[in-house]
């Protein structure tokens, strides 16, 4: 299966763009309402399946399948353990986005070739 096709060549960078958009802010609230004192267990499971559910949409099954078990810490109320697993899809994330980038960037070669009239 091909997702980018001439048709819209620009289809797969704005999906990876629109994630990395809406997962930024989602991993930055999670952050911010785990750091609460007594955080709402409930928003936090909100959020939390929100972010699953675009990042297994998108193929990003390590994050997805962290987010099953950050869901589960939300479920018991533990925060020690929600804290541990948003780090662990933080760093997935990072490193998704890290190797994304380089795909963005060739794409932004790809489209500045193909205005000079290389295609």
């Amino acid at each position: 299966m091909q997702l980018q096709d001439a048709s819209n060549p620009d289809f797969v960078a704005e999906v990876v763009e629109l994630y990395f958009e809406d997962s930024a802010g989602k991993v930055d609230k999670l952050e911010a309402k785990l750091a609460a004192p007594a955080p709402d267990f409930n928003e936090v499971d909100q959020l939390v399946h929100q972010f699953k559910g675009s990042s297994a949409s998108f193929g990003a099954q390590a994050i997805a399948a962290l987010c099953v078990q950050l869901r589960d810490g939300c479920m018991r109320g533990d925060k020690a353990q929600c804290q541990a697993l948003l780090q662990q899809v933080k760093q997935n994330y990072g490193l998704l986005k890290e190797k994304l980038e380089v795909f963005m960037r060739l794409e932004a070669q790809r489209k500045q070739l193909q205005a000079a009239g290389g295609q």
